[in-house]
């Protein structure tokens, strides 16, 4: 009975040690405790302390119940980063096969993801948070996989029907990518759905208005139109930079987040150096698209539907 109390004790005690995060004191403060208890025991007189042999019982069974839960806490962590290492490769693979279908390149996404990751930061997200956007919002438009190729690459504005199906990429990706239970793939199926919702209710596929949007989705949003506009497409070619950020500008409010709109325009230059460092298929930036602030104020915000 006393070896089963206090083997008792010991998972008991090594199960503060776990929360507490203090395994390497832990073996010294329980022999220290108990040769104290044997002390006061021993004292008194009213009980009989416990021999010798009974403490080093106990600090044989205390010392394998930690090394046990060590060895386990080492595979968890192990567990993790195999977890990990496997979404990392699943959104990749998934990354690969949606741009054997768009015309949007890999660097169009890859950008994407870093802006977005930029863009969190700046918004107050903490880091973690900002690391599985960069991971999640290349995939945005991973349900352009179900779109017929006569719509998805027709060069040239989309009939009323022909929107009607492009749209439904928000909720295939969503689809495709929602019910793993995985963090990762989770927030890429949240992105997936909201990146096409608009600050004041008019975007689709559920009209959600303002702060009910997402803030993955608003903030992929304003960072996939911005580099949109800046690339060409087979419908468009790419706009100046001073075009894009009075497009930008002028839907704060309207399309975008305007608190998020602030954020990007203080930080613009990085954006901008995201996108000069990453492009590599892009029509080079002309002397035309320097930052030229005058031009942006004036330019003329014309609404753009973006697939």
């Amino acid at each position: 009975m006393d070896i089963v109390v206090m083997r008792a004790g010991a998972l008991l005690v090594a199960d503060a040690a776990h929360l507490a995060g203090y395994w390497p004191a832990l073996l010294t403060a329980a022999l220290a405790a108990a040769v104290a208890v044997r002390e006061v025991l021993r004292r008194r007189t009213l009980v009989a302390p416990p021999p010798p042999d009974r403490l080093t019982e106990m600090s044989r069974i205390l010392a394998t119940e930690v090394a046990q839960r060590r060895r386990s806490e080492v595979m968890l962590v192990s567990a993790r980063a195999q977890l990990g290492e496997a979404q990392s490769q699943m959104i990749n693979r998934l990354r690969s096969a949606s741009a054997l279908r768009d015309n949007e390149t890999a660097s169009h996404t890859d950008r994407v993801g870093q802006m977005a990751r930029h863009l969190a930061l700046l918004a107050g997200c903490d880091a973690e948070f900002a690391d599985q956007l960069a991971l999640a919002a290349p995939l945005h438009d991973v349900g352009k996989i179900g779109i017929p190729d006569a719509i998805l690459l027709k060069p040239g504005p989309l009939a009323p029907a022909e929107w009607d199906v492009m749209k439904t990429h928000t909720t295939i990706g969503a689809g495709i990518l929602m019910g793993s239970g995985l963090p990762l793939l989770d927030l890429a199926a949240e992105v997936a759905l909201s990146h096409h919702e608009r600050w004041n209710g008019q975007g689709y596929p559920r009209a959600l208005k303002g702060p009910a949007i997402p803030l993955s989705g608003r903030i992929v949003a304003l960072v996939d139109v911005f580099d949109a506009l800046m690339s060409a497409r087979p419908y468009k070619e790419p706009w100046p930079l001073s075009r894009a950020l009075a497009h930008i500008t002028g839907e704060a409010g309207a399309h975008f987040d305007p608190n998020l709109v602030r954020l990007f325009m203080d930080q613009i230059q990085d954006f901008v150096a995201i996108r000069e460092r990453d492009r590599d298929e892009e029509a080079m930036l002309g002397a035309d698209q320097a930052l030229d602030w005058e031009e942006m104020a004036s330019a003329q915000v014309i609404p753009l539907p973006m697939r």
